[in-house]
């Protein structure tokens, strides 16, 4: 009774908006995204390839599960899953967490991950956030994978450093996106948590593969036994 009070309280003083389609938000409490906006996210239904998670037509999935030759180059992921196609509302909240500074979003998208583990053959052990250069994260004010992750489930476990402050990967395309993040990423004290264990890198978007590929490069130091990748959306890129 308490929140249903303040929520409208906020709503008739404030009349505070959708951080997406600008709707008033009846429920400000519950974050800054209308019900609507996030039943409106576009998500990835089976089947889908084993190894890169993009969605297979039947043939496909009936002979051996995996896209004949994947559109990313993962590196030493296993296996990679997203929560939908970086179109629509997926892709509007994604901006709108990032350049509009709602870091609510984040959380809000972590929680949606979570049915991505049920696609997997393994538990996953420990979440492990894809860093920000320092500076990047100075001028954003949060890392959006750190906050997707911490609300993912499995424990947040921040092994990895970006000790190169790159340009942006939007600027770039193909192999000019693995050249930039090359040995952007060393693996710090925490990575000493993650010897043994079944580790999820996570990020905003997964459209090349190259910024998850060198952080898992950077990860495999620390001898994890197997590294899979989950992120909020999936780039079309060279879908099959």
């Amino acid at each position: 009774m308490i929140r249903a009070l303040l929520d409208g309280a906020l709503a008739a003083l404030l009349a505070p908006c959708c951080a997406v389609c600008g709707a008033l938000l009846d429920r400000p409490l519950d974050g800054a995204v209308c019900p609507t906006c996030w039943a409106g996210v576009p998500r990835f239904s089976p089947p889908l390839c084993a190894r890169c998670g993009d969605p297979l037509p039947d043939r496909r999935a009936a002979a051996g599960g995996c896209c004949a030759v994947c559109s990313v180059d993962l590196g030493p992921i296993a296996a990679a899953r997203a929560l939908g196609p970086f179109e629509g509302r997926l892709a509007d909240l994604i901006h709108a967490c990032k350049y509009g500074r709602r870091p609510s979003i984040a959380t809000g998208l972590g929680h949606r991950m979570r049915a991505l583990h049920g696609t997997l053959s393994e538990h996953i052990d420990l979440v492990v956030p894809v860093p920000l250069h320092p500076r990047r994260e100075r001028e954003r004010g949060f890392n959006q994978a750190a906050l997707v992750a911490a609300a993912l489930g499995p424990p947040l476990c921040e092994a990895l450093t970006r000790r190169v402050h790159t340009s942006p990967q939007a600027a770039a395309s193909g192999a000019a996106r693995h050249a930039n993040v090359r040995g952007a990423f060393a693996p710090n004290r925490e990575a000493r948590r993650v010897r043994g264990r079944v580790v999820a890198l996570v990020d905003d978007v997964l459209t090349t593969g190259a910024t998850l590929a060198a952080a898992a490069a950077a990860l495999e130091a620390a001898q994890p036994a197997r590294i899979v990748a989950l992120t909020a959306a999936r780039a079309e890129l060279a879908r099959r």
